[in-house]
């Protein structure tokens, strides 16, 4: 072979070479998430169940789609000083979005640290109606998984709204700040409606009977009650109205959900009822779901699935800056093992999370809307 037909040859192959170095697809870059959580304090528990919820999902979306993620873990608390030092280490380590956030001190302050920035915030777990109203105020690109403070107040509101119309109803609570915040915000509800209470009042919790309570709405002439208390003492209310034959519907906040696992001697008769995040009473995970959590002796709780979830939105929205991921956050819907999840213009998540539920006399069942 001569040299100049070496030479056509060599020149044929740096063609080719550079064709499929034009024609090849660039390399996917690693997608790199901020994890804020309460990994000490009193809410770790719920932090080390989130987080065993969100290693889960990445390892799963690693394994079906060959996208690599990389997790940024940082302890905030659920402490304004922790989470400013866990806010600097996200901002230092260059994450693509923020998730996690269990609490309202922490969710404030790493929305903050990150309002001068494009990178999108995903709260899972903080519930304060100021996030959403500090959104448009302080320009924070965040958006709210968790359900609103208020949420479940607005839906027992539409709920009785319709049901205790012409009723005559009374709001108790026990005084705690969970009792009085319950009742108060149910009131506002229902007065906004134009139906206020024929009859207010409140107890002393946990007391050996409430059937001065019971004779006091029975004088009255309520046939209904909302109640904003334990669910130790709603139940207690119950049993006394049932003891003295006293037909009262009485009904409650999301902190019933708890009841099938109270005493089986203090549970109350069939009929009480709650307005319940859906998620806590009523899963419904698809079997693929349940064998992978069955497979790894993953418990269902309700961090675990936030965590999985959580993920999942985060990784269905990713793109390749951070001005289209968040422009996906506000325009796509993204399938969840919760179920769908889509976000109003307000950072909301839109759907449902609560509903009607009444209790059997060991569970609660969804009521048929």
């Amino acid at each position: 072979m001569d040299f100049r037909r070496s030479l056509q040859i060599f020149s044929l192959l740096i063609a080719a070479f550079s064709l499929l170095a034009i024609s090849a697809p660039p390399a996917k870059a690693e997608k790199k998430i901020g994890l804020s959580l309460p990994l000490t304090g009193t809410a770790e528990v719920l932090a080390r169940q989130y987080l065993i919820g969100a290693k889960l999902a990445i390892s799963e979306i690693e394994r079906t789609s060959g996208e690599k993620i990389n997790l940024v873990i940082v302890d905030d608390g659920c402490d304004t000083e922790l989470a400013n030092l866990a806010a600097s280490d996200l901002i230092k380590s260059g994450v693509d979005l923020v998730t996690g956030l269990l609490c309202n001190e922490a969710a404030t302050v790493v929305a903050s640290a990150y309002a001068t920035t494009s990178i999108p915030i995903l709260v899972a777990g903080a519930r304060s109606e100021r996030l959403i109203k500090d959104r448009v105020r302080e320009s924070w690109n965040i958006w709210r998984l968790s359900p609103g403070d208020s949420d479940a107040s607005l839906f027992a509101g539409k709920i009785f709204g319709d049901a205790w119309a012409g009723k005559a109803y009374a709001i108790v609570d026990d005084g705690t700040v969970y009792g009085r915040n319950l009742a108060d915000a149910f009131r506002a509800v229902m007065e906004e409606k134009g139906l206020p209470s024929q009859f207010q009042d409140n107890f002393r919790p946990t007391q050996s009977t409430q059937a001065r309570l019971i004779r006091r709405l029975r004088r009255a002439g309520i046939t209904h009650v909302f109640v904003g208390a334990s669910a130790e003492d709603v139940a207690m209310i119950a049993n006394n109205a049932n003891e003295l034959n006293i037909d009262l519907e009485i009904a409650g906040g999301e902190i019933l959900s708890i009841m099938p696992y109270l005493d089986q001697d203090i549970l109350p008769p069939p009929g009480l009822q709650a307005i319940v995040e859906k998620s806590s009473v009523d899963l419904q995970l698809s079997e693929e779901m349940k064998i992978l959590l069955e497979d790894n002796k993953i418990q269902p709780e309700i961090s675990v699935l936030a965590g999985f979830q959580s993920i999942q939105v985060a990784f269905g929205a990713f793109a390749d800056s951070p001005e289209k991921t968040t422009s996906n956050l506000a325009e796509k819907t993204f399938e969840t093992l919760l179920g769908p999840v889509s976000f109003s213009s307000d950072g909301r998540n839109t759907a449902q999370q609560y509903d009607l539920y009444v209790w059997t006399g060991s569970d609660f069942k969804q009521v048929t809307q």
